[in-house]
């Protein structure tokens, strides 16, 4: 949608217009059109580059792009009356008002008077449409959630398996320290280390492999009007080692238990 405002200098009022390159706020001139980050990606196009716009009952006219903002639903192009009026040799056709309401004004109410007039068509309220995008985007965190507890259970299982194969092949040994006088937690703590070593090398290469992962996801589940937030945040990468470290701690305690029951009388018997 192009959005071309009566008088440019109030749109801040109502829009915010955050360049997505500096994080300053952006003002809209009579020379060239601002685009929202989501059209900039699909369309591989960016600040300095031109952008050819159509438009019902109108010649297709090409335009420089001043500055690419943040925007998370639906794309919209920016455009001062001044810069329209230049290149469709007409003023626009304000067919749309912002408005801003008290805190405490009646909703409804405004609604009802508002549509009983028969120069308005219609109103959406902006809090409708965003807690409706929130709803839809909060529907993703049973998926989150799920994905998590499978990462979690299938931790489990691949390192238990690995430590239990390792008890495996070296129960003769483990048996012969356990001879010499060495404790249950000390026996425990030698077969720990393997696995402790195991998970610190797995956090390690996930803190590097999750933001290329979490970039696959995002760009997987995104539609084509809607944009999620790519960045991600610092305790995100402290949760994903605090719960790698949790996952190797209950195998290590199901471990304790079974190296417990290793018989050293008929390990030591045993034949290799």
């Amino acid at each position: 949608s192009i959005i071309v405002p009566e008088e440019k200098s109030s749109l801040g009022d109502y829009v915010t217009l955050c360049n997505v390159k500096d994080k300053q706020l952006c003002s809209l001139n009579d020379e060239q059109v601002i685009i929202t980050e989501k059209l900039s990606k699909m369309l591989d196009i960016k600040a300095g580059d031109s952008i050819s716009l159509e438009a019902k009952d109108k010649n297709d006219v090409s335009i420089k792009i001043s500055a690419v903002v943040k925007n998370y639903a639906m794309h919209y192009v920016y455009m001062s009356p001044a810069l329209y009026e230049k290149l469709y040799g007409e003023s626009p056709l304000l067919n749309m008002a912002f408005v801003e309401l008290n805190e405490n004004a009646d909703e409804n109410s405004f609604k009802e008077k508002l549509i009983s007039d028969s120069d308005f068509l219609g109103m959406a309220y902006k809090s409708d449409s965003s807690r409706g995008f929130l709803n839809s985007v909060d529907s993703l965190d049973s998926i989150v959630i799920l994905l998590i507890v499978c990462a979690g259970f299938l931790a489990i299982i691949v390192l238990y398996n690995l430590a239990n194969i390792n008890i495996t092949e070296r129960v003769r040994e483990i048996a012969t320290i356990k001879v010499l006088g060495f404790y249950d937690n000390e026996t425990s703590a030698y077969i720990y280390r393997e696995n402790i070593i195991s998970a610190v090398i797995g956090i390690l290469i996930g803190l590097v492999l999750g933001k290329v992962l979490h970039y696959f996801v995002v760009l997987t589940t995104e539609v084509d009007i809607v944009m999620f937030n790519r960045q991600l945040v610092w305790w995100a990468y402290l949760c994903g080692s605090v719960l790698t470290v949790l996952f190797t701690a209950i195998v290590n305690v199901i471990l304790h238990f079974k190296l417990k029951k290793i018989d050293m009388v008929e390990s030591l018997k045993s034949i290799e």
